[in-house]
């Protein structure tokens, strides 16, 4: 089963507080990143010393689905920490 996952960096890497993401298998893809082997954006928030937390996920999540929420640039709006009207 695919998820969508979204990444949340604090303090804020620059121009990047959020990572949202697609994987069919979360728990490795998690570790990947923690480990500096996934997204560039996160191993860059890890080297800046950002703590990268999962804090939302959506079960049955679809690339067409990633790709809408990515265009919107929304990631604050769909954080629970950001917006915690919405966790």
């Amino acid at each position: 089963m695919a998820i969508l996952y979204l990444l949340h960096f604090e303090p804020p890497l620059r121009h990047a507080r959020h990572y949202l993401g697609y994987t069919a298998d979360s728990r490795r893809r998690l570790q990947q990143h923690l480990s500096g082997h996934g997204s560039p954006l996160v191993r860059a928030a890890l080297a800046a010393g950002c703590t990268v937390t999962l804090v939302r996920t959506w079960p049955n999540g679809t690339r067409t689905l990633e790709r809408k929420l990515k265009n919107r640039k929304h990631g604050p709006r769909l954080c629970p920490i950001c917006n915690p009207r919405h966790a």
